[in-house]
């Protein structure tokens, strides 16, 4: 199948007031599928989700005035994957362009999660999937940095990891689809809910037992 005809794009959709799963949901011009993912740890300190900070001393509840976290552009993998080597992420990346948004598809392995979000963003990307190096979703880890909260809060991209037979399937996908893309749309932030409280059209709600 010709690249021309296999334009794809992904859309990724999660609510930061859960610790659920974000949903890939793959569609190309023959072919639709779903793959269930596992927001980073240190998304929910990425007000802006890639975008450039305010500055250095705005307050997270400044940097996310009126915005919603969201991404557009395509997802691509290491310059050397398309040859059939591993696309890790753990050393310094060439330059991206910057008339466009890029997200970085990499594996699990090598080095942490931290430095190949760290890598990527130095590159230039705004965005990284992580799949995993075994099958099923119960043994995807959670993205954190090796500094827990602390440094979680100082990492500058957001980040999703899969398992491995998702990786496996997204992997060939990118090398027959250049144009894939993958779309980041989260729902408004609420607090979180104790056991006798209840959510009402966002309305926090207080139950009486």
């Amino acid at each position: 199948m010709s690249s021309a005809r296999f334009f794809t794009s992904v859309l990724v959709s999660w609510c930061l007031c859960t610790h659920g799963h974000s949903t890939l949901n793959v569609v190309g011009e023959e072919v639709s599928q779903s793959f269930s993912a596992i927001p980073a740890v240190w998304n929910a300190y990425l007000p802006n989700f890639g975008r450039p900070k305010l500055s250095n001393k705005a307050l997270l509840d400044r940097e996310s005035y009126n915005i919603q976290p969201s991404f557009n552009g395509r997802m691509v993998m290491e310059p050397g994957a398309y040859n059939g080597t591993r696309s890790l992420g753990c050393s310094e990346l060439p330059a991206t362009p910057q008339v466009e948004g890029l997200a970085l598809f990499v594996e699990r392995g090598l080095c942490s999660f931290r430095e190949k979000a760290t890598n990527a963003f130095n590159a230039g990307f705004k965005a990284l999937v992580v799949a995993n190096s075994v099958p099923g979703l119960s043994k995807v880890p959670d993205m954190s940095s090796p500094g827990g909260k602390e440094e979680d809060q100082r990492v500058e991209l957001p980040a999703w990891s899969i398992d491995w037979t998702s990786g496996q399937a997204l992997r060939n996908w990118l090398l027959t689809a250049p144009k894939l893309t993958i779309q980041v749309i989260d729902s408004p932030r609420r607090p979180y809910l104790g056991a006798f409280q209840d959510d009402g059209f966002g309305v926090r709600l207080v139950q009486v037992k």
